[in-house]
């Protein structure tokens, strides 16, 4: 029999018949859908890309937007790219280091799951590899040969809004990353540490984002809310606490 309902704030509906009926025609939609996403996000950071590209043309002496020194050799900025890579596996181990020590990351990530839904593999590298290359080519290439450190970083912060108040450490948490990579871009002379520092943090931390989170023993993956438990005896505690060895 047909059964319908909410879960988890989304509406559900099971049946086992059409499920298994529909199969085929629901991977399709899904397959549709993953395509028709990842258009839309590699179309706007195309746009962007492009606007930065023609800002940059118009308002400097050169149209290398990537190289601060046009003389720089591949060889340098091959090195500055391992330098980017670094960096961002440095910022993803802070922030997990952060994660279970201050609750805002912890609502932020949930935040992200319930707007993002479920991501596909091909979704993440391309979400984090069109976001990285769109928004250094704008921020840390055109806005900062333009604008200077200070104003771009300012900018690149305040795109990043929270959906509510309670998390505004994350615009914070963007200006310092903005500073970061605008002083990783002066420092290196080209935009390839900052680009790959900036892909290595997004692809991590969406990949982060999407896997549900299990408890300790992997039993039972974690509710859109955070909400998941885990029986310990006969106590109940949620899934996120520590355990003692």
């Amino acid at each position: 029999m047909e059964r319908a309902g909410f879960s988890g704030g989304r509406f559900s509906l099971s049946c086992p018949d059409v499920l298994h009926a529909s199969s085929p025609q629901r991977r399709a939609r899904g397959g549709q859908q993953i395509a028709s996403r990842l258009h839309s996000v590699t179309s706007f950071y195309l746009a962007l890309a492009i606007a930065a590209f023609f800002w940059h043309g118009a308002t400097q002496d050169t149209n290398d937007i990537w190289r601060l020194e046009p003389t720089q050799s591949a060889a340098t900025m091959l090195g500055t790219g391992a330098v980017g890579i670094a960096v961002g596996f440095a910022v993803v181990r802070t922030f997990r280091w952060m994660e279970p020590r201050y609750a805002w990351l912890h609502r932020l990530r949930h935040e992200f799951r319930d707007v993002l839904g479920p991501l596909s593999h091909r979704e993440i590298f391309a979400l984090a590899a069109a976001s990285s290359v769109g928004e250094e080519l704008l921020f840390r290439g055109a806005m900062l040969d333009n604008w200077g450190l200070v104003a771009s970083t300012l900018v690149f912060g305040l795109i990043h809004v929270p959906p509510r108040w309670s998390l505004w450490p994350w615009t914070a948490s963007a200006l310092v990353m903005g500073l970061l990579l605008g002083t990783l871009t002066l420092m290196t002379g080209n935009l390839g540490a900052a680009v790959l520092a900036h892909f290595v943090v997004n692809y991590l931390n969406l990949g982060h984002i999407a896997r549900p989170q299990r408890d300790s023993r992997g039993d039972r993956p974690e509710n859109g809310d955070g909400s998941g438990l885990k029986d310990r005896g006969s106590v109940t505690t949620p899934a996120d606490a520590p355990v003692d060895p």
